[in-house]
């Protein structure tokens, strides 16, 4: 059951001993994977659940794959060591540690693709994480969490390593600063403000699933109306030269208005040009500031958090002399 109490939350989190999490992180995901698919009917009954109430959007396990694909290909670990260099004339080793951040928070929308992929790189890393978002999909993310802590327990972990809570009021967390070591944000451009402007932590922001998408060319409609009928976060920039009427589309004269109205309001995630004109085109990709960019292709594409294993770590430094040994997790 979800903890209510902000503080009962962030206590549990200070008191987790991840002295059995180092040497079990690659069996615990593994059985993460098995236990996901294992209770996939119970999932989609739960997102099914969710849908029902106007909550949710149905929950695709060919992107949860993907998810444990790419997790599975990281290669840092918490507390692993590893060589740098060796300096022969001072018989000294340079190496480096992956250490855990602490105590993570990770604000989002609510989407458990974000949920999942977050809980599994945050564990590789070491980290205690408060998942906070405003209850959307409750019953899908909660789900989720639950699988995650009971493979913890069989591990010897505690399952406050993971914990949910769920709240609108984001200062409410991170009021919380003094215990809290990380703050990770994944949502749209105002809620990334938001969080920003409000936290005294490190924030790292992601716009992940939510687009920004500009037309100056009807060519491609039928498209076009494809992408935006999916019901994904999409912010329409629309050349007024193309009398094409979208409620919530923000009009713009041109190019260079549309990329200055991107770049301010847009997520900085993903952003597509519809377009005949190479010289917009080729503009486009220059001056948006947002890490993928599409022409007269879907910003939906490429659908992946770009948020980095090394921004959930720090490295420690470690020099040694070579008659040295490190132990065997080491």
């Amino acid at each position: 059951m979800k903890e209510n109490d902000i503080n009962k939350i962030i206590n549990n989190a200070l008191l987790v001993d991840k002295k059995n999490l180092s040497d079990n992180i690659k069996p615990i995901l593994k059985n993460i994977k098995i236990s996901i698919k294992d209770n996939q009917d119970i999932l989609l009954q739960a997102n099914k659940i969710d849908t029902k109430n106007n909550n949710a959007f149905q929950l695709s396990f060919d992107i949860i794959d993907n998810i444990f694909k790419r997790v599975e290909k990281e290669n840092i670990f918490y507390k692993d060591v590893t060589l740098l260099q060796k300096d022969d004339n001072k018989k000294i080793i340079y190496g480096k540690q992956i250490m855990d951040y602490g105590n993570v928070v990770i604000i989002t929308d609510g989407n458990p693709y974000l949920s999942l992929e977050m809980i599994l790189r945050n564990i590789i890393a070491g980290n205690t994480i408060i998942l906070v978002n405003n209850g959307f999909m409750y019953g899908t993310n909660n789900l989720t969490v639950n699988i995650v802590q009971s493979i913890l327990e069989n591990y010897k972990v505690s399952k406050n390593l993971i914990q949910l809570f769920i709240t609108d009021d984001y200062k409410e967390v991170l009021n919380n600063y003094a215990n809290i070591d990380l703050v990770v944000c994944i949502g749209n451009h105002e809620l990334q403000r938001l969080i920003i402007r409000e936290s005294k932590n490190k924030v790292i922001t992601s716009g992940y699933e939510n687009f920004d998408l500009y037309i100056e060319d009807t060519k491609y409609l039928d498209f076009l109306n494809k992408i935006i009928n999916t019901g994904l976060n999409v912010n329409l920039y629309i050349n007024k030269d193309t009398n094409l009427d979208y409620d919530t589309a923000i009009i713009v004269s041109d190019i260079d208005e549309a990329i200055a109205q991107i770049n301010y309001n847009g997520s900085r995630y993903s952003s597509a040009i519809f377009t005949s004109s190479n010289f917009n085109a080729s503009k486009f990709i220059r001056e948006v500031k947002s890490s993928i960019v599409t022409v007269n292709t879907s910003p939906t594409i490429e659908r992946i958090c770009d948020i980095k294993q090394l921004d959930l770590v720090y490295e420690k430094t470690i020099i040694y002399p070579y008659e040295f040994n490190l132990e065997k997790n080491s």
